[in-house]
């Protein structure tokens, strides 16, 4: 096939000239002004341009210039009979121009010259393809890499949930610290990935010792920092993943060298190690196990200070600190404080007449109510059984004890929309919850209801307390969103929501839904996946919409037993059931 070439010139005669020089080797386009010429141009990728320096609307050089956007690989010679060498030169300095000719030409000579251009096109055109060709495989590459560990992680989170959600808060608590230090956005990728692969090592740990509830005995805790060896082999295997498998490797080295397991001290220790070793201090601090308690954010910081210079690094220590956002996340839920400057409570009319099924009402009708009400229910009644039922908590809290804490959660009218939406959606995720767990038994409906109302509780705090950087990140899809909240705050949302969930006291599995059901791609609980789909239906717009979804893979939906003609039913019930509450309270 020829190649085709776009020729340029105002006087009808050159033009002439110029197409009998190419007309019979090459396919020949062209026009006889710039304007002209850039429309041929939009529409034909053309391996040559050969235009003339003075045209009418304008100079030959500025048509070149605004060429090299369109076309970036097509070559540019430009015919001038005028010594505007100062603009030719700078032309060509910046390669917007291949080569000059001056008028009249030599026929011969510039048909050598195209010739050559040509070949110089091809160089470039093939340079261009190979490139093209070396990025689709570093990018399958990556996306290799990725499959790699989220099996990895898949296998993690089967084995330990704890281990699972401790590495996910570990690697944002990482990136927010590498952030603050002003790592590029490579090295943040790697950290990231570093962080949230620390543990994997355990998946070799037995379960007898990995899940013991009591205190380690020497032995076992000897058998137990294999994991740090065991993980950078398992990671060294996998391309590309070097650096990955040292900060592994090195993540429980002590900064004055007393760690394990080669004694490194210093900035012998990778930065990447030193900054997983705060995040992971901090986080095991901070989180419950069944031998022992947790720290609060304060404490757990004081300990880190005192660690450092010995155990941490002085500068990652002095970064974590910076991390304000986290500081006030933690308090806002050691004070019961969920959310509620953004998504407030409406008191409603006749509290003190309302009888229990019209309390039971109005705590199931909002998010943050709904938690106030198990938080009190779970942790002043320390000798029951805690619970994730709504139901179950107004009846042990009682009617009058109920009314006071509506009374005291309760703010002044409404006006803000995007609480309302938030609103509206938890209304409709919870009932979409409930609905999928009484189809598919995954999770008892009550306890899908409360997951399904409460997911977004992280979300509402946030707003609460960081409305203008919140703002900002709302509208942002994920997990675009997801990485934006874990740089600005030092967490996301369902992380912030799990915390909450912590606090009410419900059981574990709930909260770890509420963490994960973003995860798609690391889903394997039901009770996550069950949520997720809920979140999903409740996000659509109609019923054609919810049977489309790429989100629901059919091995997804085989794995809870439902068909997409479920959920559209689901949603149909859902629209329905939200109409008729607004109906009833407009009444």
């Amino acid at each position: 096939m020829p190649f085709k070439i776009m020729l340029v010139d105002s006087d009808p005669a050159n033009l002439r000239l110029l197409k009998s020089l190419f007309c019979e080797e090459y396919e020949v386009l062209s026009a006889a002004s710039a304007g002209a010429a850039l429309c041929v141009l939009a529409q034909h990728d053309v391996a040559l341009l050969i235009t003339e320096q003075r045209l009418p609307d304008m100079s030959g050089v500025e048509l070149l210039k605004r060429t090299a956007a369109m076309r970036p690989h097509t070559v540019r010679i430009i015919l001038t009979a005028f010594a505007e060498t100062d603009a030719l030169v700078e032309a060509i300095n910046c390669g917007q121009v291949y080569r000059f000719v001056t008028k009249p030409w030599d026929g011969e000579d510039l048909q050598l010259t195209v010739a050559r251009a040509l070949q110089h096109y091809e160089m470039v055109k093939m340079r261009y393809e190979v490139g093209e060709a070396n990025k689709r495989l570093a990018e399958r590459l990556r996306a290799t890499t990725r499959a790699v560990i989220r099996a990895i992680s898949d296998t993690l989170e089967a084995k330990d949930h704890h281990v699972y959600g401790h590495a996910r808060r570990v690697s944002g608590y990482s990136v927010a610290i590498g952030r603050r230090m002003r790592l590029s956005g490579g090295r943040l990728e790697r950290l990231s990935l570093a962080a949230l692969m620390h543990d994997v090592g355990k998946v070799a740990t037995p379960d007898a010792i990995l899940l013991k509830s009591a205190a380690l005995t020497d032995e076992e805790r000897a058998t137990v920092r294999l994991h740090a060896v065991r993980g950078a082999r398992l990671l060294a295997a996998v391309p590309e993943m070097e650096d990955v498998a040292s900060a592994v490797r090195h993540h429980h080295e002590d900064f004055d060298g007393g760690g394990y397991p080669d004694g490194l001290d210093g900035e012998r220790i990778p930065l990447a190690s030193r900054i997983i070793r705060v995040a992971d201090a901090y986080d095991a601090m901070t989180s419950p196990r069944p031998f022992r308690g947790a720290l609060s954010h304060e404490e757990a910081t004081e300990q880190l200070t005192k660690g450092a210079g010995t155990e941490f690094d002085p500068e990652v220590v002095a970064a974590f600190r910076e991390l304000k956002a986290l500081a006030k996340i933690r308090g806002s839920i050691a004070r019961g404080d969920f959310g509620s400057q953004f998504l407030t409570v409406l008191k409603p009319v006749d509290l003190w007449k309302l009888d229990a099924s019209e309390l039971l009402r109005a705590v199931e009708s909002e998010p943050a109510l709904a938690a106030s009400v198990l938080r009190a229910a779970n942790t002043g009644h320390p000798d029951e059984e805690t619970t994730a039922s709504l139901a179950v908590a107004c009846e042990r809290l009682g009617a009058e004890a109920l009314r006071d804490l509506i009374a005291q959660t309760s703010a002044g009218a409404r006006v803000n929309y995007e609480a309302e939406v938030l609103r509206d959606h938890s209304l409709r995720c919870a009932m979409a919850a409930r609905l999928l767990a009484e189809k598919t038994g995954a999770l008892d409906p009550d306890c899908a209801y409360t997951a399904g109302l409460l997911h977004d509780l992280g979300d509402a705090l946030l707003r609460s307390h960081f409305p203008e950087e919140a703002e900002k990140i709302i509208w942002l899809g994920h997990p675009f969103r997801i990485e934006k909240e874990v740089a600005t705050f030092g967490v996301d949302h369902a992380q912030v929501g799990q915390w909450i969930l912590d606090a009410c006291g419900v059981p574990a599995r709930l909260a770890l839904a509420v963490q994960t059901h973003h995860d798609v791609t690391l889903i394997n609980d039901p009770a996550s996946l069950l949520l997720h789909v809920a979140d999903a239906v409740a996000s659509a717009h109609d019923s054609s919409e919810v049977a489309s979804l790429d989100a629901f893979t059919p091995d997804r939906l085989e794995l809870l037993g439902l068909r997409r003609a479920d959920l559209a039913r689901v949603h149909e019930h859902i629209t329905e059931k939200v109409g008729e509450r607004f109906d009833g309270v407009a009444a």
